[in-house]
């Protein structure tokens, strides 16, 4: 009898104590599935967040109402990642974009492939026309006369650095003053650091030359911080300032892009120059590509260029250190040479472009200028020999000013010059679903990326969890 009270209380206390266990072992599971899927949506966005710059592009057609799917992040619970462009902003606000395309000498033409508005007094018979249009800063429908920003002095090796070999195949150029010739003809991948660059001779890209220039949107076979710390024999002062880079051209300086009719072009593409605010002496280089040195030497500084009835250039200033009390000085004093390299008129010898494209084999070749390409007492030469314009592309995009543009009859497949207002900036709305037997979970996040892979993110929400 006792024995069977004992069996009857104790099936009283445990059958309940059991149900409660296997109650909470159930409500336990559900709550672990939930909080898998939760992870595995913020995963999902996570994972599309770790390359921004991929994000971008991969992004890039999407639309309001039009979604783009994002590759699955092969996690163990299943996850769908979507995004779509909520807003995209520009490079330039509608007050600031400058006129695309300026041609300085009388009687210059108008060059073909403009994009964007050129200025209405090209090739007008009074040169000094467009100087009363212009301005320092990129003014809604003025044309941009920079000035320019403080160089290094050191002279970095005209022939780069080359990073280990843990790093991959890859040379590194860095900012500085280059008196001597730099030549890039082999296919050795080759990035130049971000900053300002100062040449007084010739810097060639050719035969199968693979450069990027400065880091931005376009991936380089290295970054600046590791190119900084890893190059072999790097300079004790790499001069690496901001993102991107822009190239100053004084004296017999000038840029030659050519593919000396081999099989095989180069491919040379610069990265927007983007300066932080701070950076004392170098602001004023922001979306700033190419540059020249303007005026003529002048015993210890320089004077405006004055060649009557046919150019007249205002001399260059350096901005050393912006602001009221700090007005800018004649670039000769901050170490510049003023450019010589004036287009000559028949019977003078001819005298080179300050950029010069020469295409003459049947391989692609790429020249890609984002920013400003500012050369208003030098010349612009781009030549394709006739039938092999396919393949090729010369993009300078960033508005262009020139004493004149050299075109031969055939022109690059892609031949764009002037203006394009770029979208530097999109807002994407990702979203990521997993479903299961504990029902959808759904993790937004609002986030703004910019073309060169900086990001920020706006809001994030989890629902379902």
């Amino acid at each position: 009898m006792m024995v069977l009270i004992f069996i009857l209380v104790g099936s009283l206390l445990v059958l309940p104590l059991l149900n409660y266990t296997a109650a909470v072992v159930r409500a336990s599971k559900v709550q672990r599935d939930k909080i898998s899927s939760a992870e595995a949506a913020r995963g999902g966005l996570r994972a599309a967040l770790s390359d921004p710059s991929a994000l971008y592009e991969a992004c890039g057609d999407s639309g309001l109402h039009l979604a783009v799917q994002l590759a699955d992040p092969g996690f163990s619970v299943p996850v769908d990642v979507e995004c779509t462009t909520v807003k995209s902003a520009q490079e330039l606000e509608s007050s600031e974009l400058r006129v695309a395309m300026t041609v300085t000498e009388a009687g210059a033409l108008t060059p073909q492939g403009v994009v964007g508005d050129p200025f209405v007094g090209n090739g007008s018979l009074d040169p000094s026309v467009w100087i009363n249009s212009s301005s320092n800063t990129s003014e809604g429908d003025l044309i941009l006369l920079p000035l320019l920003p403080s160089h290094a002095l050191n002279h970095p090796a005209t022939g780069g650095y080359m990073m280990p070999s843990w790093a991959g195949s890859c040379r590194v150029f860095f900012p500085g003053t280059y008196d001597d010739p730099v030549t890039i003809n082999d296919s050795i991948p080759t990035y130049f650091a971000s900053g300002i660059y100062y040449f007084e001779s010739t810097i060639t890209f050719s035969g199968p030359a693979n450069v990027v220039i400065g880091q931005g949107a376009i991936p380089g076979c290295t970054e600046d911080q590791d190119a900084a710390f890893n190059a072999i024999n790097a300079p004790f002062t790499p001069n690496v300032s901001g993102l991107g880079a822009t190239f100053i051209f004084g004296g017999a300086g000038r840029m030659v892009v050519t593919d000396g009719g081999a099989t095989q072009g180069p491919s040379v593409k610069f990265n927007s120059r983007l300066v932080d605010p701070t950076d004392v002496g170098s602001t004023v280089s922001a979306g700033v590509s190419i540059v020249t040195v303007n005026g003529v030497p002048s015993g210890g500084s320089s004077a405006g260029l004055d060649i009557p009835g046919r150019l007249m250039v205002p001399n260059s200033y350096t901005e050393t250190n912006p602001g009221d009390a700090n007005p800018p000085v004649d670039a000769v004093q901050g170490d510049y040479t003023p450019s010589s390299l004036i287009p000559s008129v028949s019977p003078d010898p001819p005298v080179p472009a300050v950029i010069e494209v020469s295409f003459m084999g049947a391989g692609s070749s790429t020249l890609y200028v984002p920013g400003y390409v500012g050369v208003p007492q030098g010349a612009i030469s781009v030549y394709v020999a006739p039938g092999y314009g396919m393949n090729k592309s010369v993009q300078l995009v960033g508005g262009v000013l020139a004493a004149r543009v050299e075109q031969s009859v055939d022109l690059p497949a892609d031949s764009q010059i002037g203006m394009v207002n770029r979208i530097v900036q999109k807002t994407f709305k990702l979203v990521a679903t997993t479903s299961g037997p504990t029902g959808v979970v759904t993790s937004v996040a609002i986030v703004q990326v910019n073309d060169y892979g900086e990001y920020a993110i706006n809001s994030w929400v989890t629902t379902g969890a």
